[in-house]
């Protein structure tokens, strides 16, 4: 834990170091970036032909080449770097833009008002993406010196995390607002990053204890993040639990994908935490990290308000093996996971009926937003200026609120299946 703190004054200090040179110095900033990659192409270049001398294997040669060729054209063609980051950077604007323009599409839909705030940040992404890649006269210092700022104000934020987890005397209080988070493409990793983290602490048999309590009495409200092994599950899901019963928000109707999975019916369901979690670790392969939040009686009003609201605006939906009793023909509706979790926890789910959450959209109303339903009540500054929430913004937020002197996040346990089996 001494050693989490630490590291927020360190990447801080870092972040408002390289801030300040990138403000200072772009241009000098932009040749060391250049001068370094020249270097790790070369490196790797070597790396790989080594390799193949060893092993022949042509893949092996044929990266090699491509290391040694586009270190070639970053010695003598300046202009493509600038080119690759200012397209990169222009393509990704773009992208948040779009994916904030399909959010406030789908509120249309749903009648639900959005925030003006969403739709200015929206117009602003994709004009300045689209000015990136039609430009190609824009000066790279001024992206050097974008990135400068944006840094120094990221190292703040953990200089200022790292101070509130130090200071026994902090007065805590969560306060609604708008959080400098990292890059939405680093957030969506984020829960991979901490799984294989916690790999390697298995992996070297530290003593350390994986769960962690600052008070032994019993919470009612939990947040549970949960990561696999490959494709989407890397990126993560989240969701909470209110006096051990799990609420989960998701696309779990395969009939209503659209836009490869990302759009779809909004559905949640309710099922035990006792039977959740085994569930997930031991049949769908996932680790757990579990956070529990202390609530005070007020909150838990506010709380149990928010979750009469979801159910009142969802109603029955049933999976595939429901409906067609198949529950003696398991293995045929095996692949289904909405079929296999009602089988093998009894889960019920419930399609949405209207509102925010009737659509159900991967960068925009997803199950860290349904989430932030319940947290929002408590005054989690988990708030993005892209309006994109993701499973590691979340995750990432959690950790460092835990860290914290007098945090009402209170426990920490990580479920993975070498730990349960142990």
């Amino acid at each position: 834990m001494f050693y989490d703190v630490a590291m927020n004054f360190v990447i801080g200090t870092i972040l408002m170091v390289v801030g300040a040179i990138m403000i200072c110095i772009p241009n000098r900033v932009f040749t060391w970036i250049l001068v370094v990659s020249i270097l790790f192409l070369f490196a790797n270049g070597v790396t790989l032909f080594i390799r193949f001398i060893k092993n022949k294997k042509n893949k092996d040669f044929f990266f090699s080449i491509l290391s040694f060729a586009f270190m070639f054209f970053l010695m003598n063609f300046r202009y493509i770097p600038q080119w690759i980051l200012r397209v990169n950077f222009g393509g990704y604007c773009i992208l948040c833009g779009s994916a904030c323009f399909i959010q406030l599409v789908i509120d249309k839909i749903n009648h639900f008002k959005g925030k003006f705030f969403n739709f200015v940040f929206t117009i602003i992404y994709i004009l300045f993406g689209f000015y990136l890649l039609l430009n190609p006269n824009f000066h790279t210092d001024l992206l050097m010196q974008a990135f400068g700022i944006y840094f120094m104000i990221l190292g703040l934020r953990y200089l200022g995390d790292g101070y509130v987890g130090i200071n026994p005397l902090t007065k805590y209080k969560w306060k609604r607002k708008v959080r400098i988070t990292l890059p939405a493409f680093l957030c969506a990793l984020v829960p991979d990053a901490a799984l294989a983290s916690i790999n390697r602490y298995l992996e070297e048999g530290k003593p350390e204890d994986l769960n962690t309590y600052k008070m032994e009495d019993p919470v009612r409200l939990k947040v549970i993040v949960h990561v696999g092994p490959k494709g989407f599950q890397k990126v993560g899901h989240i969701c909470f639990s209110y006096d051990n019963i799990v609420y989960s928000y998701g696309n779990y109707d395969s009939d209503s994908f659209r836009l490869n999975q990302t759009i779809g019916d909004g559905i949640f369901f309710t099922v035990p935490l006792e039977k959740y979690i085994p569930n997930m670790i031991s049949a769908e392969n996932n680790s757990i990290f579990e956070y529990g939040i202390l609530t005070t009686p007020k909150q838990n009003e506010f709380i149990e308000k928010e979750i009469e609201k979801i159910r009142l605006n969802g109603y029955r939906w049933y999976t595939k093996i429901e409906k067609e009793d198949g529950y003696d023909h398991f293995s045929k509706y095996e692949m289904d996971y909405p079929s296999r979790l009602h089988y093998r926890t009894g889960a019920k789910l419930y399609k949405v009926k209207s509102g925010k959450f009737h659509i159900y959209w991967a960068l925009g109303d997803n199950c860290a937003s349904f989430t932030d339903l319940v947290l929002g009540t408590l005054g989690a500054d988990v708030l993005s200026i892209r309006g994109i929430i993701s499973p590691g913004t979340y995750l990432d937020w959690l950790q460092k609120e835990y860290l914290k002197k007098n945090s009402p996040i209170v426990s920490r346990c990580i479920y993975t299946k070498e730990t349960v089996e142990q």
